[in-house]
């Protein structure tokens, strides 16, 4: 059976953005979720990146997604 997954996009959302994006994402049945591993956006116009290690944690303590 095929999954679905979401993917997160750290260049244009901060931190805390990216974990409530993964649990919305959770509760409307989506169990994998991904996240880019980018320290610097590609556009100097999207600002910075989160510290992509941290978001990754806030998500794995606070949904069940893989």
């Amino acid at each position: 059976m095929a999954e679905i997954g979401y993917f997160l996009s750290s260049e244009e959302h901060g931190p805390n953005e990216l974990v409530e994006q993964a649990r919305l994402a959770e509760q409307h049945g989506i169990e994998s979720v991904w996240i880019s591993d980018h320290f610097h956006p590609w556009l100097d116009e999207q600002g910075q990146s989160p510290f992509v290690w941290s978001v990754i944690g806030a998500i794995g303590a606070t949904t069940g997604c893989r």
